[in-house]
């Protein structure tokens, strides 16, 4: 047996938070010949899993075989997966291939989803927060008036489809008509928006929950929006009105908003202070502190936010003061502490907001990484063709530029 130690230059882990993120991709050259290890399975890895040093080892004769001796995961939630990649006869196609695949593990690491599990003794669950991947995050650049005309014809399909959905939308239509004759709205805001508002700050129902269990399980894949994702109209005229009522800018307009949100039943455990995440749904939010603690207290969120959109006014429960989040934002973890059985957690915008699908109904597919949406880029501001040309960059950015947020950078 030849034993080949292999390790990950710690050099080129410069400002990426964890140093697990670093270990996570182990490459060595043999025989010319690339041998690539990662450590996640299908079931993702946890925040904070780390590998201890090991071998890979290969025999001499017969069939090549990889073993990860002495490999001993911690936290894994799943074996470590292998992959054999065969010899070219171009160095820079190798080369490339390694770029591209050390890339890819540390995007997935930095990106990977939130886990939730269950404590009996506190009788809460517990969720890591995260860039939430899974989330449907579309934001319609470049294809908003498009999309206008395909979601009339999309919202009666799906209507039609969802009893508690159309009756919801009955119902908020009716209220519309009697609320917008008392509101400036921006130019472009259509009666579809405003319904879709009052639709989802209608608690009386439980149609809110049904859309963000979809938006937060529904982008694992562009066939599962296409196939499975039931309020695809709801979600665009949702996104496009807090769009229009949010203008352009974000924090460069304008401070950051401080808002709270209450939870109750679910622990939200940031990585580390420092970490950027999603919200990953639509998420309310209040003015009033004494508000958001009335809707629970086994999370208690203090945000500075710069895509939230006050709703008062288009609200059914006015006196709630919400403020919507987008699922895009991205938010830096700037504070965590335990108060007995709560968590406190406190969120600051990062003026930036990323998204990995965009015009997804049009037959757009899922980016591999969370690309970043222009500030004063949102619905049909700028085109599709120059959001394009920012993918080489975000290919860079995947795996560093939110650390680098989180560095104050």
């Amino acid at each position: 047996m030849q034993k080949l130690q292999f390790s990950f230059p710690l050099s080129t882990c410069y400002q990426v938070q964890a140093r697990s993120a670093c270990r996570l991709t182990a490459i060595h050259w043999w025989k010319g010949q690339l041998l690539f290890l990662r450590a996640l399975g299908p079931a993702r890895a946890l925040p904070g899993q780390v590998l201890d040093q090991g071998s890979l080892t290969s025999e001499k004769k017969g069939s090549k075989s990889l073993s990860p001796s002495p490999l001993k995961p911690r936290k894994t939630i799943a074996g470590p997966t292998f992959i054999w990649i065969s010899p070219s006869k171009n160095p820079a196609r190798m080369i490339q291939a390694t770029l591209l695949i050390s890339l890819s593990c540390l995007s997935f690491y930095t990106l990977g989803s939130g886990v939730r599990r269950y404590d009996p003794g506190q009788g809460v669950t517990i969720q890591y927060l995260s860039l939430a991947p899974d989330t449907f995050d579309d934001a319609y650049v470049g294809c908003s008036e498009e999309m206008e005309e395909k979601a009339v014809l999309l919202l009666e399909k799906e209507m039609a489809n969802h009893t508690r959905l159309r009756e919801s939308w009955e119902t908020a239509q009716k209220a519309w008509e009697q609320k917008r004759a008392g509101l400036t709205l921006p130019p472009g805001f259509r009666s579809q928006h405003g319904i879709a508002i009052m639709v989802y700050t209608n608690s009386s129902n439980t149609l809110y929950r049904e859309l963000n269990q979809a938006v937060r399980t529904g982008g694992d894949s562009w066939e599962s929006y296409m196939n499975h994702f039931p309020f695809k109209a709801l979600h665009f005229y949702l996104t496009r009105a807090l769009q229009l009522l949010r203008g352009g800018g974000g924090c460069s307009r304008e401070p950051r908003q401080v808002v709270f949100r209450g939870v109750r039943r679910i622990h939200f455990v940031p990585k580390s202070v420092g970490d950027s995440i999603r919200l990953g749904q639509f998420t309310s939010s209040s003015l009033d502190e004494t508000v958001a603690r009335g809707f629970g207290s086994a999370t208690f969120f203090s945000l500075r936010t710069c895509f939230g959109v006050p709703i008062q006014a288009l609200s059914v429960f006015p006196e709630e003061r919400e403020v919507l989040i987008p699922p895009y934002e991205v938010f830096v973890v700037t504070d965590f502490s335990k108060d007995g059985n709560k968590s406190l957690v406190t969120l600051s915008s990062s003026n930036q907001m990323c998204s990995h699908f965009n015009c997804a109904y049009l037959g757009e597919k899922k980016r591999p990484s969370c690309e970043f949406v222009p500030i004063g880029g949102q619905g049909d501001s700028l085109s599709k063709g120059a959001l394009s040309l920012l993918s080489w960059k975000t290919l860079l950015l995947a795996s560093w530029g939110f650390q680098l947020l989180g560095a104050g950078l």
